[in-house]
């Protein structure tokens, strides 16, 4: 299980592969980073494909460090509607800073949501609330170090996994992964650090 341990975000890179790669002409690595204590592959493997890491932060509620998110994607893009519009799988891995309640972390979710979608998109997304509230209420509490991932594959839905055991069965839907993701990336999200985090527009080290 990933700790929770707080310390600033850090780039590892062994000197002397750079140096080999650098003399090389060769392309550097992909680095390691490591934020609040989570670490955070540069890329993941989903379905056979692997996703590069286009952006992590950190998810704040007044001065308190709730989560990590990161947002891992078959190519970066540092624009929200690019990211939609990609073809491919795609996951977002959020890891827990503190200990929630499932209930509230659900709400939380769920009025995101609401804030970033239209009439009509939230009218369609209803079946999916319904589901999705139903995943969190089962949950008593998503303790410190635990990972929420979602994941959207093409054709087959999107699943929600907490800790690595999937929860609340597959979402049909298409657009849940998009809606799920405009939480974060909308019009209105949840923390404008953290969506310029995640589009790899800055580092978050807070």
């Amino acid at each position: 299980m990933q700790t929770a341990k707080h310390r600033p975000f850090r780039f590892v890179a062994p000197a002397a592969v750079l140096c080999t790669a650098l003399a090389a002409g060769l392309p550097l690595p992909a680095q390691a980073l490591t934020l609040h204590g989570v670490d955070i592959p540069p890329q993941v493997d989903v379905g056979g494909k692997t996703l590069v890491l286009n952006g992590a932060g950190t998810r704040h509620v007044f001065f308190f460090k709730v989560y990590t998110a990161a947002l891992y994607l078959p190519q970066k893009s540092t624009q929200p509607q690019g990211i939609f519009s990609m073809a491919g799988p795609k996951e977002l891995k959020l890891t827990m800073l503190r200990d929630v309640s499932g209930k509230e972390l659900g709400d939380k979710l769920n009025e995101g949501i609401k804030n970033n979608l239209s009439p009509e998109e939230f009218s369609a997304f209803i079946p999916s609330l319904v589901q999705l509230s139903a995943l969190f209420a089962q949950k008593s509490q998503v303790k410190t170090g635990e990972t929420i991932t979602i994941r959207d594959m093409p054709g087959k839905g999107s699943t929600i996994a907490i800790d690595g055991v999937a929860s609340g069965g597959v979402f049909s839907d298409p657009q849940f992964f998009n809606s799920m993701l405009k939480i974060w990336l909308g019009k209105d999200p949840a923390e404008d650090s953290l969506k310029k985090a995640l589009l790899g527009q800055s580092a978050d080290g807070n």
